[in-house]
């Protein structure tokens, strides 16, 4: 049986595992991909060395920038800092400040944030400042998470973000060049923004009769002491921290510093600051985040590593180039000029049961279909480059979904469910808009 036939089992069984809802995720992928790898003929020391070989690079990649990333803001919305710059912008914004204005907060700040390149590190940017608003205003935390991942995904153009060095990589172009490509399709998601804080407004007024302050909200003098209650809140504490925060994010995002040390040094120094006396514990306290993404983050890498195993001697494909090699194979003839439009479409539904590197595994077959109608790589590839983001934000597959909705304080395998159809159609949005102006060419 080829690994093609296999890897459509094993999708069918995890997509029926995950429809079902009685067995957690983690525990779906820990065990379905390891039996299937032994199905293949893989011994159980070589399925031992394909998952700690994509434990090692995960980790390596976003891990340990995780882990230490959640430790610093976790510690840091300890200390108050946050708060105290909500409360600020409430005081000085007032009656003006209302749900749109957050929601376009939202999306800006994510903008900003993801100059970092790093869909984590802006849900870590972007979040502990504003939960406190959302709170306040009674906003859905999915919507902002939906609005967030929007935002990030309308700038996935950086030419020096991993997805599009990867996606450049894979497609054999040169990245600042797809990088220039991949700009008019970054503009192409401004309607669709705007398109999204209409319909979240339209939805949140509908819920609470009001955009502004709901009935019985505290009032911003009451709110302006709520730091000082806190057993860990530090206000006088408060430009130290913001300095520490602003040094971080400039040597994330300007510098390109390891994320992982300068999270490691912010953690040390905000951690002896701000609780001389109880290191050991705030540093406990915030250090237990971590523990449900890294459960999640080992269970993806074991699907991943299974997904992507082959024998260094080449005998057997793995299971992503055989599905490649069978979509090549049995994708209708009259299509196939298409494909990778068809394919663009249906990315978010897609990823969200399978990884996002099926996509980056997909861009040779798409090239060389795309070459025999006179299509280049660079304008084969660029639609996928922004778009693909959208999908990668509400799936269960991926760790930086469970980053988010851990900050966001919600539980990631719900929120993947409701905001998967919205980001669909947020994706035909964007398309409609780069075929409309002539950025995608049918």
């Amino acid at each position: 049986m080829s690994p093609a036939i296999f890897a459509l089992i094993m999708l069918a069984i995890i997509v029926a595992l995950v429809i079902w809802n009685k067995i957690p995720m983690n525990f779906i992928l820990f065990v379905i991909p390891v039996v299937f790898s032994l199905l293949m003929g893989y011994t159980l020391t070589e399925t031992s060395g394909f998952i700690l070989k994509q434990i090692s690079s995960v980790m390596e990649s976003v891990g340990y920038m995780l882990l230490f990333g959640l430790i610093y803001f976790t510690m840091l919305t300890e200390t108050g800092m946050f708060d105290q710059i909500i409360n600020a912008i409430i005081k000085k914004i007032g009656k003006r400040l209302n749900v749109v204005g957050i929601m376009i907060l939202t999306t800006l700040i994510g903008a900003v944030a993801y100059l970092t390149a790093n869909m984590s590190t802006t849900y870590l940017i972007c979040f502990p400042l504003m939960i406190p608003l959302y709170n306040k205003f009674k906003l859905n935390r999915e919507v902002a998470f939906i609005l967030c991942q929007t935002a990030i995904a309308a700038m996935c153009w950086l030419p020096w973000g991993i997805g599009l060095i990867m996606s450049a990589t894979m497609a054999g172009t040169n990245a600042e060049q797809l990088a220039v490509a991949s700009i008019p399709w970054g503009l192409c998601f401004i309607p669709a923004i705007i398109l999204q804080w209409i319909y979240f407004a339209y939805k949140h007024r509908k819920a609470y009769g009001t955009l502004g302050l709901p009935e019985g909200e505290a009032s911003v003098h009451e709110d302006a002491e709520e730091t000082v209650d806190k057993p860990n809140a530090r206000p006088k504490l408060f430009w130290i921290n913001l300095f520490i925060f602003i040094v971080v994010i400039v040597a994330l995002s300007y510098f390109k510093w390891p994320s992982y040390l300068v999270f490691i040094m912010a953690c040390v120094l905000t951690a002896t600051i701000n609780y001389p006396k109880n290191f050991n514990e705030i540093w406990n306290k915030s250090a237990g985040t971590f523990f449900n993404v890294l459960i999640m983050l080992l269970a993806i890498c074991f699907y991943l590593a299974v997904f992507n195993a082959e024998p260094a001697d080449g005998s057997q494909m793995s299971m992503i180039a055989s599905l490649a090699e069978l979509l090549e194979k049995t994708f209708p003839g009259f299509l196939m000029n298409y494909i990778h439009i068809i394919f663009l479409i249906l990315c978010v539904p897609i990823i969200y049961f399978v990884p996002y590197q099926l996509y980056n595994a997909l861009y040779p077959l798409f090239i060389s279909i795309g070459a025999t109608f006179g299509l280049s790589p660079i304008y084969i590839i660029a639609p996928f480059v922004c778009n693909l983001a959208l999908a990668t934000s509400v799936t269960p597959m991926n760790s930086s979904t469970y980053v988010g909705a851990t900050l966001c304080e919600i539980e990631a395998e719900p929120f993947t469910k409701h905001a998967a159809p919205i980001m669909f159609v947020t994706n035909l949005v964007v398309i409609i808009t780069a075929w409309i102006f002539g950025v995608l060419h049918l």
